[in-house]
């Protein structure tokens, strides 16, 4: 790509960032890169994989968009499930057949070694290491660590929640939700996002995506990432004000939080998740703007819940909660610390704090010795909460983590079996299951 190419991306990047003249190689290059995410959801791979395209463009490669084009491919992984590690080990073992010399990135050389080694034998980076890409471009003026944070990606995906209420009207809502607790939902959503988007006629409704910290302090019995990402790491909430008002200067008014342990925010800096929001608080006191808190655990909600009325009252109005099963013995052995009870409270409080908050939930089906009665527990909460969309998924066993010892194991059938429950439950409450 030749300098006036770069020059014009300055000016006219999509990313939310800043690149300067300076971080520019000069010299004319051949070399191409495609970078690519398949089977990735995960907000922050995506958002690492656009940091990279970054990367690559300042030290003069020129990003491509097939593979056919490229002289290295960037390929970055996501591990969280046995489905996405066999995709992964599938498409890696596929693309070594394309000249473009191969990189794999993200979670899946750090959580499957040995699988990934019997497929593949080059280059890799592990997340939680990935200013070492750098080693592998040792010609590179331009570090990783040194190219400017961003801020969106492809967010066809996060546009789902305003797309899904931007042009409906009351007719059209009941005609989809009828009586349902779901449609009283719906009307308070839309009163609110239409008092939103009055209030930033000029400023986009084009999420913000703004990482807090990397890595996590918990010890899931189940979770094959963990060693992946690496012990959490909080940035300085000075750091992170300046940045959120840097966003808001730029038009920013819709905001997802993300990282992979959001509510252990602060514990390696003596700080928390709640200093952090009160400090971004103050920066925002003259502009209308929505925050989306993606990965919340239950235990934060139960302490925090009511500290915190006013922010689920104002600027709260989504949130991702793993809630993972709604059985209090197997949340125990799953290494995770709350009382289901304690958690349908405080989720029950938080639909009367705000009518309009948007709940979505993850669940897992077929943890070993689920019974029925564990997963009627599980079904319960659908129905005292009403979930605004259920994410369900099937537990993966892998045997170098603790879950891998406990029995007795269930069945595929019986997974299946409890999926069509979970579906026919969540059909009668309007509620989406993915």
């Amino acid at each position: 790509m030749r300098l006036s190419v770069l020059i014009v991306l300055l000016a006219n990047n999509n990313y939310g960032i800043k690149l300067n003249k300076h971080m520019i190689q000069k010299k004319d290059s051949k070399k191409s890169v495609y970078i690519s995410t398949p089977f990735c959801h995960c907000a922050l791979r995506k958002i690492e994989a656009t940091k990279l395209k970054n990367y690559f463009t300042v030290n003069n490669y020129e990003v491509v968009n097939t593979l056919e084009e490229a002289d290295y491919h960037i390929c970055i992984t996501c591990a969280v499930t046995k489905v996405n590690v066999n995709n992964y080990l599938d498409f890696i073992k596929d693309a070594q057949k394309s000249p473009a010399e191969l990189i794999v990135m993200g979670c899946l050389p750090g959580t499957n070694p040995n699988d990934l080694d019997t497929v593949f034998k080059g280059k890799k980076v592990i997340t939680k290491n990935i200013n070492e890409i750098d080693n592998y471009f040792p010609g590179f003026t331009i570090k990783f660590h040194q190219v400017p944070e961003v801020y969106t990606y492809d967010t066809e995906a996060f546009h789902m929640f305003t797309n899904e209420i931007q042009n409906q009207t009351n007719l059209s809502l009941f005609l989809k939700y009828g009586f349902s607790k779901a449609y009283h939902r719906y009307q308070v959503r839309k009163r609110q996002f239409d008092a939103f988007t009055e209030a930033n006629k000029k400023n986009t409704t084009t999420p913000g995506f703004l990482q807090i910290s990397s890595g996590c302090a918990n010890n899931c019995t189940y979770c094959n990432i963990r060693e992946a990402i690496g012990k959490i790491k909080s940035k300085p909430i000075d750091s992170l004000t300046e940045e959120y008002r840097s966003l808001l200067q730029q038009g920013y008014r819709n905001f997802h939080f993300v990282t992979e342990d959001l509510c252990s925010y602060g514990l390696d800096i003596n700080s928390s998740l709640g200093d952090l929001l009160n400090a971004l608080s103050e920066v925002d006191k003259s502009y209308h703007v929505k925050w989306t808190l993606n990965g919340v655990n239950p235990s934060w909600i139960v302490q925090n819940h009511n500290t915190f009325e006013s922010l689920f009252k104002s600027k709260i109005w989504e949130i991702m909660i793993a809630i993972e099963s709604g059985s209090d013995r197997l949340i125990k052995l799953m290494n995770r610390h709350y009382k289901i009870h304690n958690v349908e409270k405080a989720l029950i409080s938080l639909r009367k704090i705000n009518p309009g908050l948007k709940i979505n939930a993850l669940f897992i089906v077929g943890f070993p010795s689920e019974t029925d009665a564990d997963f009627e527990g599980t079904l319960h909460l659908f129905k005292s909460i009403g979930f605004d969309s259920v994410t369900l998924t099937d537990y993966s066993e892998f045997q170098n983590l603790a879950s891998a010892n406990v029995y007795p194991k269930v069945s595929k059938d019986t997974m299946r079996k409890r999926r069509q429950q979970a579906k026919k439950t969540l059909n009668r409450l309007k509620t989406p299951l993915y």
